[in-house]
């Protein structure tokens, strides 16, 4: 199979001018994550860097500053380790045998991330019709919570959150493994203004918004609190064991 590199990709997360993810690579390749004392941190492959990358972010962001990467388009899983292979051998050269910290064999935090279920996003409208009234997805908005115990409103899906507060939502629910449905409120195709119906819905200004048998449950912030308190565990606990 004919494999072809892109150029390498540096990109500052903090700059001043926000993270530009959009620099990152979709497709399958190698890339390193350094903190803010350029220091390498981790070395790492993927089929997805973009996606690999924003959950480093979410999960560690103290440790992300910059991240070095290359795309390489149509490989083999031998091919990437092979490339990935290559650029630790020339890190370890550099720094006297030395593995950076999270490639370092017991150290979990950046390779043993939880596998979060594939469960696919619920959608609002078919997505055929090119005008949608914002009653028609405020209607909708109801529909679905009605009809599902616990919905997420969230940027994004579950496997591939593109906000860390959409990703700590998912994380609470999933270590308490709550069965949760999700709506992607950046999919316009689907979910027309979302984000707007959204704060007239919820009475709520931020994103994500968490619905529970019928009700407003909080956002991110709150799920935090009542998790740290105990009461999401009381909450949830009290629907039956299949919830928690």
């Amino acid at each position: 199979m004919n494999t072809s590199r892109s150029p390498l990709t540096l990109v500052l997360f903090r700059s001043g001018r926000g993270s530009d993810f959009d620099a990152i690579p979709a497709e399958a390749g190698v890339y390193a994550v350094y903190d803010n004392d350029e220091t390498l941190q981790y070395i790492g492959l993927s089929r997805k860097i973009k996606a690999s990358v924003k959950l480093h972010m979410f999960e560690l962001p103290e440790l992300c500053f910059s991240v070095r990467c290359e795309a390489v388009k149509s490989a083999t899983t031998l091919e990437l380790q092979k490339e990935w292979k290559k650029w630790m051998l020339e890190h370890l050269a550099e720094n006297k045998g030395k593995l950076p910290p999270g490639n370092v064999q017991g150290n979990v935090l950046w390779s043993d991330r939880k596998q979060r279920t594939t469960k696919k996003n619920l959608t609002l409208t078919d997505g055929s019709r090119s005008v949608v009234n914002d009653s028609d997805i405020l209607e909708a908005c109801r529909e679905v919570v009605r009809l599902h115990k616990t919905v997420v409103f969230m940027k994004g899906a579950r496997s591939e959150p593109e906000c860390r507060f959409s990703h700590r939502v998912c994380s609470i629910l999933d270590d308490m493994l709550v069965d949760y449905e999700t709506v992607d409120t950046l999919d316009e195709v689907h979910n027309h203004n979302l984000r707007n119906v959204l704060k007239q819905f919820g009475n709520w200004p931020t994103i994500p918004q968490v619905y529970h048998n019928g009700e407003f449950l909080g956002g991110h912030d709150i799920l935090d609190e009542l998790q740290m308190s105990g009461q999401l565990h009381d909450l949830f606990k009290t629907d039956g064991p299949e919830d928690i």
